[in-house]
């Protein structure tokens, strides 16, 4: 009688202070919106990062918490922190649960590509919001969106004809402050590859041009150089020659998703095109941060299943697989017309990663195979996935409008272009080890306030430290 006694009061405490820590996040989370709701966008997103990293608050206040830490970014001037979030927020929860924040996460995002030159990441979030939320109105006004981009329907514009960068480079500017007119190029190449391509054009000799272009190819330092050199070169042979240094430059490892891309469409033998975009594919998985629709357009990109099915083997083996969600997982694997391929990869995520009863519900409806459909049900009977069965399902009923307005960053804002100029040539600065000191006095109180120039502040404070030492 006593030990029962004992487990009621037990069970009862535990209620309480789960009871209690519930009323402090949404209190926090209160706060935090009235902090933001004052246009103190870097305090608040401090705390509603706070908020979401903890998890003592329930699950709905974490990810309401999280949607607003991207929001504030946004408001803050700060796209680059913006996407890092608002990619996390959409990995994480879009997972056919609740549809709270999912599509306005999704169209958020893609104003924010746009904002950042990237109209192809752009579109492909636009129609992924219109398609899996059809009755939201963000999907409404992702279709806006889609229309001014020409992207509306499943038609992808930039196929074929893509010459956008990941960089967020405004203007013609050298990297310094110093704007040289509209030079033709690509926006994201640097200063020396800039200068280099401005030399070659006064040279007469096509093989002379070639030789020299493809001798500078030592000095290009991201994925964008290399395409406005793949483009000035005129002989298949030196762009072939060219092609093959590319995963040799010692930044390999930062360069670009779209630039990759560029760079394949430069390839004419579909096997050596293939064998490039797994080659970037697989160096892609093993990065530190990466956005899981790269390998969907990666392997988009590619025609030979075999060749894909090694991407594919290279990205359920890195640390990232864990990461993409289940409809993500999906995209990737109908970009495989081998029906095998396609569904050893549905099982492998089914198997390897901790999706819950939904999720897996997902892959097995995707699959072709009733075998492999049946065992990826089994894994969703497994014990420590039957948790998950009580999931709610999907929210379908109309977004309210007042909610969409009190939800979208872009609502009457855009973003401050001479801002995030300022703070792009301070990032170029610090990374390229140039200029630093001139480019951070340029910089403003509102730059300041940046996750992002905290950030690169950081490592700017790290590099005088180094060289303080160095000369000792």
């Amino acid at each position: 009688m006593r030990k029962s006694l004992f487990w009621l009061a037990f069970f009862v405490f535990i209620a309480g202070i789960t009871g209690v820590f519930a009323q402090d996040g949404a209190k926090d989370l209160k706060w935090a919106k009235n902090l933001m709701e004052h246009g103190d966008y870097a305090y608040a997103a401090e705390k509603f990062s706070d908020i979401a990293g903890s998890h003592y608050n329930p699950p709905a206040v974490r990810k309401e918490a999280l949607y607003y830490v991207g929001y504030c970014h946004v408001k803050n001037n700060d796209p680059w922190q913006a996407m890092r979030v608002f990619e996390q927020f959409i990995e994480k929860y879009d997972d056919g649960g609740s549809a709270e924040f999912v599509p306005d996460a999704l169209y958020v995002l893609g104003r924010v590509y746009e904002e950042a030159g990237d109209n192809r990441k752009a579109i492909k979030v636009y129609q992924r919001c219109s398609r899996t939320y059809p009755r939201s109105q963000f999907a409404r006004k992702s279709e806006e969106r889609l229309q001014q981009l020409g992207g509306s329907g499943n038609t992808d514009p930039f196929d074929g004809d893509y010459t956008g960068g990941d960089n967020y480079e405004p203007g013609n500017n050298d990297g310094h402050g110093h704007d040289h007119g509209d030079s033709g190029h690509t926006p994201g190449v640097s200063r020396e590859i800039r200068q280099l391509l401005r030399i070659a054009e006064t040279v007469s000799n096509d093989f002379t041009r070639d030789q020299m272009l493809l001798e500078g190819s030592d000095r290009a330092r991201t994925g964008e150089d290399f395409v406005a050199l793949a483009n000035a070169i005129k002989n298949d042979f030196t762009r072939s020659q060219l092609l093959d240094r590319v995963s040799k430059n010692k930044n390999y490892e930062t360069f670009t998703t779209s630039s990759m891309l560029e760079l394949a469409k430069l390839i004419n033998n579909s096997y050596s095109r293939d064998m490039f975009l797994v080659s970037y594919g697989s160096a892609l998985a093993n990065r530190d941060y990466v956005s899981n629709f790269e390998f969907v357009e990666i392997s988009t990109a590619m025609n030979n299943d075999a060749l894909r099915q090694q991407l594919f083997d290279a990205i359920s083996k890195s640390s990232s697989f864990k990461f993409i969600n289940a409809r993500t997982m999906v995209e990737l694997a109908q970009t495989c017309k081998n029906s095998y391929i396609h569904d050893q990869l549905l099982l492998t995520a089914a198997q390897q990663n901790k999706y819950g009863f939904r999720d897996l519900k997902i892959l097995a409806d995707a699959c072709s195979n009733s075998f492999t459909k049946t065992q990826i049900l089994q894994q969703a009977d497994a014990g420590h996935h039957s948790s998950y069965r009580s999931r709610p399902a999907r929210n379908t009923q109309k977004i309210k409008p007042e909610i969409i307005s009190a939800s979208d960053p872009f609502s009457g804002f855009t973003f401050n272009k001479a801002q995030i100029e300022r703070m792009q040539i301070f990032m170029n600065a610090v990374d390229s080890k140039k200029r630093i000191k001139e480019a951070a006095t340029q910089l403003k109180k509102s730059d300041l306030n940046t996750l992002t120039v905290r950030e690169y502040m950081e490592k700017y404070r790290v590099l005088q430290k180094f060289e303080t030492i160095h000369q000792r």
